[in-house]
């Protein structure tokens, strides 16, 4: 026994340009993109997947996200913060077993801080960039976001977590597998997959350091998905968004 349910908290959307998402396709077109994290409940306790955004932007976003909130407009309000969406669930924060960061931008680990009591389990290579980047990605990380006293784990590649969580590595960013005690599985895809368009055209978005390696986590990604019969979660989809069970609904 292991993972017996899946919930998909909303946490707000951003208004985006589509090519950010989607490599040279839309320029100019803007779109409104689901921002949201994942709570399996597990034997062995809750395990979160990522925090969605800092919920202090939406009162102060000059301060709390700096120009990015003017590029990427956040439409957030009280509901959306992690710890409102833990409680419709009867949890707190410190109920919370692990936390997995698919990757350390800006509008998944808005809550991070809350979870000063359990492991961060985020990629090695990835932790390491957040704190360096690359000048042309390097807004989206925002070290008022990650840059805590918090106990990161530190994985480098794949790794079976506990029994029905698996992360995958899909370079710049993990990806989770979950496999509920049901026989269904899972991928949460991470920015990897942000719409079903990446998916489909194996173009990633224009956001990601190394595009080759961005292509090869997609393809990861589909393969996963065919060989496990797999669903696939994108990240930022707004018609996915609409097909997916939202709490108080979940997947068992």
């Amino acid at each position: 026994m292991g993972a017996r349910e899946m919930y998909i908290l909303p946490g707000g959307f951003i208004n985006i340009d589509h090519s950010l998402l989607m490599g040279g396709v839309g320029m100019g077109k803007v779109i409104l993109a689901p921002v949201f994290s994942v709570l399996v409940i597990h034997d062995e306790g809750p395990v979160l997947i990522d925090t969605g955004l800092n919920p202090e932007g939406r009162l102060d976003p000059d301060n709390t996200w700096g120009p990015r909130a003017k590029l990427i407009k956040p439409e957030v309000n009280a509901e959306d913060d992690i710890r409102a969406r833990l409680g419709q669930l009867n949890l707190k924060p410190s109920d919370i077993r692990l936390v997995i960061i698919t990757h350390l931008h800006w509008d998944h680990t808005g809550g991070l801080r809350f979870f000063t009591h359990c492991p961060i389990m985020v990629q090695k290579a990835e932790y390491r960039f957040a704190y360096n980047p690359d000048a042309f990605v390097s807004a989206q990380y925002m070290r008022n976001h990650f840059d805590y006293q918090l106990n990161y784990q530190l994985p480098e590649g794949d790794q079976m977590i506990m029994p029905g969580i698996s992360v995958v590595k899909t370079p710049g960013h993990q990806s989770v597998l979950i496999r509920l005690d049901s026989g269904e599985n899972h991928i949460i895809s991470g920015d990897v997959i942000s719409l079903r368009e990446n998916l489909a055209a194996k173009v990633p978005g224009s956001n990601t350091w190394s595009a080759q390696q961005a292509v090869e986590g997609i393809c990861r990604l589909e393969h996963l998905s065919l060989l496990l019969n797999a669903g696939i979660f994108p990240s930022h989809d707004v018609t996915e968004w609409e097909k997916f069970k939202k709490i108080p609904e979940g997947y068992r």
